[in-house]
Formats: structure tokens, C-alpha cells, sequence
């Protein structure tokens, strides 16, 4: 651990390719680390943004985080760098060896901020010990809009304190490891109806109105001693007319740093997201981001990115910074300023890596992870009392998903969910392992399904919803098919929602619907279990929705 005076030191001696390397957080593709050597060697980079592109396994990341880190160690000052993942729950890496619950939402509709705690614990202390050492997570956005196409499952829920519980206690459980925290979209992605991978959202909301609902996450993150808080490139016309958050000064400098008191590093989103390259330069929006007050660029390197130029659009933002560092365009003192805010974080508070886990140790995160996926499952309407439905060996069960909406489950650059195994054929699995009787039929045998849902006691239909960047999973021809069903097996049909409830609305009131609030494995997993055990669900729905 160094001091501040140490620190201090060590910034003066820098060189200005160096002080502009902190400055950045960047992305590379595939396995092989050696491909951002020269980066690192040029500018000794702050850290890398690393997905399921870069190492699937848990000795794939142990080894690249290995050499990551030698590669700063060859290097005056011996900076470790920062290593972060979007291990969030409903987004993941390591995927399946990770234990990534079930998802925010799902931990919202289990209801217990301790849960929570756990939950985010295991993800610190997984991730510590390949030597991600710091999680782009808990995202603190309330879904105040059922209608984002990009947070839904990401997020705790829509009802502010209880979210901002959850992100005080996700913080804390993570911290418990010794993993760096980050709560993110500051200032609120969760009233937009659409995603900053693809374009621009605006919010149009006072600051009267976002200190009562979307700052308080943020808020309670920050009391709970978040690292870093990340930026949305949202518009919030009624704080700044002109900039989105990650541009703004008044919303990151007067709201961030003044009005809330956050005293650690600001990082940007993706600086080659949608919503930025589509009205900005690369290079001269990261040279505006880090004027208004961010204090670390991500280049994450998305999907849409995914060329043999990444490098050269890397290099000509960090270009960009040094010639403004020379200019004067970006004033010598305000970067010594950031970099004491960086080098603070990486001496005196950031673990580099924690010892491998044992076998023990990962028995219990596992116990942990179905705990919350069991807790979670929720009742949300069982008006012809079908639940707790019984197994008479007439009950047939069908996929409403088309195989073909499978297609874009998992995203090129690893960004994601990183789910290759849909929910249903994990639900599939364990149910007809526990109860052989059931008849399943694929979305495609529909009409055979139908034909054998006349002397069927009970008409089991599975709906799945995934968080995909970028891009939507297709859900149209799965609710008409849900719709479809409802329509000619009347009372007996059961939906069972590995996703978020938000889709109830679309179905006919009188319904069964119960909600894993999740599509990942465990809750698949979980909700076979429930159904044949006939346990009363236990979760507590943390949205609202309305059946037509």
C-alpha cells in the first residue's frame, strides 16, 4: 500500500504517455492478452473491460489476468491495473462455471437486501479469485419503464427504497471480498424506452423528481462505499440541455460530485456505444467526457466493433488526450487530480487477486445461487387455483419459444447474458428427470400440442426473456403462441415465465402465471423442483403489471 505522499510522488514522475494511459480502460478480443501489449507498453493503460470473449473457463482467466498483470509490472511504478467484469447477475462471465444467480430482478422479487448481500459476496469472491478484481456491478437503476429494452432483469425492481436496499447491501456483500464495486447508469437508466448501445435516450425529468426515484440507488450505492460510479449516455434535458450524463458537467461535477458527495472514480460507459458515436467523434467525445469529469474512459470494445481497426480507434483517442494534455486543452493539474483519485483506488484499496476457490467454498455459492433462484419464484395470479398443480401423469408441457429465437442468445463480443443453453431446455431437463410422465412439444409441434391438450389435466407453457445488448430476443411469436394456447385450453394453462412478469399484461385475465423473474440456469432448475414438490411459491413480485 502506498501513502498519498507516495502517490503523489509517483504522479510526478510520470511521464504525460503514462498519466494518459491511467486515464483509459479498454477492451481487446479473443484469448490471447498479447494483443494489447503494445497499448499497454506505450501508455501503461489503467485496466481492461474483459468478457466471455477473452476466457470462458475459470483457468482461462486465471491465466490472462496472470499476464495482464506482468505486463504493468515491467513498467515504472509497477501500477496493477484494473480488471473489471459486468458480473451482475442477469449479465455474466464464466458463464456456466460462474455462479451468477439469477439476476437482480429475481433477487428483488426474493425480497431480503441480506440475500442480496450473499449473492453479491459469491460474486466478489469468484471473480477475486481469477483476478477480476472489480465488478461493473450493481446496476442502480430503478425500472420505472416496463419498457427498456436493455435493464428489465438487470435492475432490483421499480419501487426506489427497496432498490436502493438491495444496491446498499449488494455493495457491502462485494466489499466484504476485498472486489471493487461500480454502480451504474448514473443517473438512471431505468426510465428510457431505449438502449444506449443503439442510440441516444432522453429522460425528461426534474431534479426534484430523480432525487425522489432514480438517485436514490445511487444515493444509498455511494453510502455503501461504491468505488466507481459509471455514466449513462442518457439525455436529462431538465439538468443539462445540451449533454448526455457522460458529457455533462453539471450532472456529473454539480449532481455527482457536489449534490451527493461522491468522492471516487468516475467511469464512463462505453465511449463506442450507439448513443455516443452516432453524434460524436470517438476521440473528441472522450477528450469532452473527461473534461466534464470522468475520471476513467471504458472503450469496451463492442460487438459492432468487432474489426481489425479496434486498436487504431483505441490509439486515436488516447492520441487525442495527450495532445489535449499538451495543449493545455486539458489542464495538467486537473489530470494529477483524476489520477490521485485512480492511483488512490489501485494502492489503497484495490485486491489484485484472492487465493483459487476450494471445492467447499464453490458447494457453497452454488447452495447460495439456488437459494435466491427458489426465492424468488413468485405467484402472480392462480385465479382457477391450479397451483400448486398436480402431477397426475396427464400433464404435457410447451416450449412457446421458436428454436430460431435462440439464434442471438449469445453475443460475438461475450457481452451478455453469455447463456448458451435456453431456460426451457434446462427446465426441460430437470422436470422430466423428476417427473418422466410429462410430455414436452416444442414450438414448432404446436398443433400436436394442442391436440394433446385435450385430455390434459394441466397445460404447462414456458416463456423465457433475455437482456441482450444491442439487440432484442424475439418474443412476438411467443406470446401469440402463449395468447393461442390460453384461448383453446382455457382454465388448465399454467405460463411459467422464466423472465420478468411485464408480460403478464398481454395475456387474458383469469390466467395462471408464475415468474422465476429470471432465465438463467438455476432458476430453470428451481422452478422444475417447485412444480413437482408443490411448494407455494415464496417471491413477492417487485413490479407491477396488470392482466388485460
Amino acid at each position: 500500500m502506498l501513502t498519498d505522499k507516495e502517490i503523489k510522488a509517483l504522479i510526478q514522475d510520470m511521464p504525460v504517455n503514462m498519466k494518459v494511459g491511467q486515464l483509459f480502460f479498454l477492451a481487446y478480443p479473443g484469448r490471447d492478452p498479447q494483443v494489447i501489449k503494445p497499448i499497454i507498453e506505450e501508455f501503461g493503460i489503467t485496466g481492461c473491460y474483459i468478457s466471455q470473449d477473452n476466457a470462458e473457463t475459470f483457468a482461462e482467466a486465471a491465466a490472462i489476468t496472470e499476464q495482464l498483470q506482468s505486463f504493468m509490472q515491467e513498467l515504472p511504478g509497477k501500477i496493477p491495473m484494473i480488471l473489471g467484469v459486468d458480473q451482475e447477475g442477469a449479465w455474466g462471465v464464466l458463464v456456466p462455471e460462474s455462479c451468477t444467480g439469477p439476476g437482480n430482478l429475481a433477487l428483488g422479487a426474493a425480497g431480503d437486501p441480506k440475500l442480496t448481500e450473499e449473492m453479491y459476496r459469491v460474486f466478489g469472491e469468484e471473480m477475486l479469485s481469477v483476478g477480476y478484481n472489480t465488478l461493473l456491478s450493481p446496476c442502480a437503476d430503478v425500472n420505472l419503464n416496463p419498457d427498456s429494452p436493455i435493464i428489465g432483469t438487470r435492475s432490483f425492481g421499480e419501487f426506489p427504497e427497496a432498490v436502493a436496499e438491495h444496491v446498499y447491501h449488494a455493495v457491502q456483500g462485494a466489499k466484504r471480498t476485498g472486489v471493487l464495486t461500480t454502480i451504474k447508469h448514473f443517473p438512471g437508466h431505468g426510465d428510457t424506452s431505449g438502449d444506449t448501445h443503439r442510440e441516444l435516450p432522453t429522460v425528461d425529468k426534474s431534479l426534484e423528481e430523480l432525487m425522489k426515484n432514480d438517485l436514490l440507488p445511487f444515493k444509498r450505492g455511494i453510502e455503501a462505499g461504491a468505488d466507481l460510479v459509471m455514466t449513462s449516455h442518457i439525455l436529462y434535458p431538465q439538468l443539462d440541455p445540451k449533454f448526455p450524463a457522460t458529457l455533462s458537467r453539471i450532472i456529473l461535477q454539480d449532481l455527482l460530485r457536489e449534490r451527493l458527495g461522491f468522492q471516487g472514480v468516475i467511469l464512463s460507459d462505453s465511449m463506442n456505444m450507439g448513443a455516443i458515436r452516432k453524434y460524436y467523434d470517438p476521440a473528441e467525445s472522450t477528450l469532452m467526457a473527461l473534461q466534464a469529469g470522468v475520471d476513467v474512459i471504458m472503450l469496451a470494445e463492442e460487438h459492432y466493433d468487432h474489426d481489425q481497426h479496434y486498436l487504431e480507434k483505441q490509439l486515436q483517442s488516447l492520441r487525442r488526450v495527450k495532445e489535449a494534455i499538451v495543449r493545455g486543452e486539458l489542464p495538467m493539474e486537473v489530470v494529477d487530480e483524476k489520477l490521485m483519485r485512480i492511483l488512490k483506488l489501485k494502492f489503497q484499496h484495490m485486491k489484485v487477486k484472492a487465493a483459487p476457490l476450494t471445492a467447499e467454498q464453490r458447494r457453497a455459492n452454488r447452495a447460495v445461487e439456488e437459494e435466491c433462484a427458489r426465492r424468488a419464484i413468485t405467484l402472480i395470479a392462480d385465479p382457477k387455483g391450479n397451483w400448486p398443480v398436480q402431477m397426475d401423469g396427464s400433464v404435457i408441457c410447451i416450449n412457446a419459444t421458436p428454436r430460431e429465437a435462440y439464434a442471438n442468445m449469445v453475443n460475438i463480443r461475450g457481452i451478455g447474458p453469455n447463456q448458451a443453453t435456453p431456460a426451457f431446455d434446462t427446465f426441460q431437463g430437470e422436470l422430466a428427470r423428476l417427473a418422466p410422465e410429462v410430455k414436452f412439444f416444442a414450438s414448432e409441434q404446436l398443433e400436436e400440442a394442442l391436440q394433446s391438450a385435450t385430455p390434459a389435466s394441466t397445460v404447462l407453457v414456458v416463456t423465457e426473456d433475455y437482456p441482450l445488448p444491442g439487440e432484442d430476443f424475439a418474443k412476438e411469436k411467443q406470446q401469440d403462441n402463449v395468447r393461442r394456447i390460453i384461448r383453446e385450453c382455457g382454465e388448465k394453462v399454467v405460463v411459467i415465465g422464466l423472465r420478468s412478469a411485464y408480460e403478464f399484461k398481454q395475456y387474458p385475465a383469469g390466467v395462471t402465471y408464475v415468474s422465476a423473474f429470471s432465465s438463467r440456469t438455476c432458476s430453470a432448475v428451481q422452478m422444475a423442483r417447485m412444480l413437482v414438490q408443490g411448494e407455494l411459491p415464496q417471491g413477492k413480485s417487485p413490479i407491477t403489471y396488470s392482466s388485460r
